[in-house]
């Protein structure tokens, strides 16, 4: 018999109890009645544990192991791991050889091959088959938006867990230096996508302890930052550009700094309001104005709150610059409020849940899940492949949902693991 689908759309019956209505019997004539399924065990061991059946009124509780065919107990070399003895049932789309382990241990066979309806495994396959970046982008308007919505509040907390083992990273790194470690995950996000390694490897060559120390002085700071990012490694003319540059060669010989190469950092194809010096300098404005962002992140928990707080105003002087030495006359300066949720949704959202599990108060993910609330929804070409349900797409907590849909389901086929598949496979 050539089967047409994977063992996991077996777990998945499994696990649901997808398995009609006819009375189950296993392949010794055993009236089976499903209790509890078990957990279902992503790492090595049988497929599920901790069931519980009843075989002929005899109750069981235990592990349980699912394969397309009995034979493939062999073929995963089973019979040379003493921990499948112990299961209560081996469950099997095909009975195609009986087993002698589980002879010896009296563990009955479930063949499934009658109680899975047909159009269930071929709706399995038309998802597995699908050739477009959402398998079940057809049948998504008829998903119940009540479902569809639930699925996306779990998603959100998962790509904010996803975020949080970066700054754990981090965390580790700094010798769990909590200062330390929020001013990466913020300098980071600072360079956006294009030029966020160079300024995490800034960050780590320019401690914020050392920018802290000169909080108060603007000048300083930005000297410090832009001089050890590279960028003040020419001649220049201006008045400015030549303070920063004086202020340097001393801080540098003062605490020994080293300075980057400027070539680390992109400036092709980027708008002039988004050229890492005028980010550097706004970076240098917010120290300046918000110390106690950086020593006290996690008191910043409210959206109006951090929105005035990363309105500091920069240098007079990047008005009419965008880098040092080149003019323009910017329509803004300071950080807009796309670029300020960004950071919300990218760095306080995700710290908020990283301090919550440090010092176990779980307010801290209500303050992460309310700011991505708060935060404008991320409109788009991957959000937008789920137009469909446009309707219920309201907030930044969805768009970063859907990114973790996209990329950890849709992308890989895990239908059978997403909570909009199984939604669509139930009903059938």
């Amino acid at each position: 018999m050539n089967l047409l689908f994977k063992e996991d759309l077996l777990q998945f019956v499994w696990q649901y109890k997808l398995l009609g209505s006819a009375p189950l019997k296993t392949v010794s004539g055993k009236e089976l009645q499903v209790i509890s399924p078990g957990a279902l065990n992503a790492d090595s061991g049988p497929d599920f544990f901790n069931a519980k059946i009843r075989l002929n009124n005899i109750t069981l509780a235990g592990n349980i192991e699912i394969h397309l065919r009995s034979s493939d107990w062999l073929k995963h070399g089973h019979q040379h791991d003493t921990s499948y003895n112990t299961i209560i049932l081996h469950v099997v789309y095909w009975h195609d050889l009986q087993v002698q382990q589980n002879n010896d241990f009296n563990v009955d066979v479930l063949e499934l091959k009658n109680h899975i309806p047909q159009h269930t495994i071929l709706h399995y396959r038309e998802l597995m088959q699908n050739k477009t970046r959402i398998p079940c982008a057809s049948q998504l308007k008829q998903v119940n938006d009540t479902v569809f919505s639930t699925w996306l509040e779990r998603l959100a907390v998962e790509r904010l867990e996803l975020k949080v083992k970066r700054i754990e990273g981090y965390y580790k790194l700094t010798g769990r230096n909590y200062v330390q470690t929020f001013y990466l995950c913020l300098f980071r996000n600072f360079g956006f996508k294009v030029n966020a390694e160079p300024f995490e490897l800034l960050g780590k060559h320019l401690p914020v302890q050392l920018l802290l120390k000169h909080a108060d002085n603007l000048l300083q700071l930005e000297s410090l930052l832009l001089g050890t990012a590279g960028l003040l490694d020419e001649q220049f003319e201006d008045a400015y550009i030549l303070k920063l540059q004086n202020e340097f060669e001393f801080l540098r010989h003062k605490y020994g700094l080293v300075p980057l190469s400027k070539n680390l950092f992109k400036f092709s194809r980027l708008r002039p309001a988004n050229f890492p010096d005028l980010r550097l300098a706004q970076f240098a404005a917010l120290i300046h104005e918000q110390t106690r962002l950086f020593t006290f992140p996690h008191r910043f928990t409210n959206y109006e709150e951090l929105i005035k707080a990363f309105h500091a105003e920069v240098h007079p002087y990047w008005k009419n610059h965008y880098k040092p030495g080149g003019d323009a006359q910017l329509k803004q300066s300071s950080l807009g409020i796309q670029s300020i949720e960004n950071i919300l949704i990218n760095t306080f959202a995700p710290f908020f849940l990283f301090y919550s599990k440090q010092v176990a108060q779980p307010e801290y993910l209500n303050h992460a899940l309310d700011l991505l609330s708060r935060c404008k929804f991320e409109d788009n070409a991957r959000t937008r492949l789920f137009s469909a349900k446009q309707a219920v797409l309201v907030s930044a907590a969805n768009s970063q949902a859907l990114l973790q849909l996209l990329d950890g389901y849709c992308s890989k086929k895990r239908c059978l693991r997403c909570g909009i598949g199984y939604h669509i496979l139930k009903n059938v």
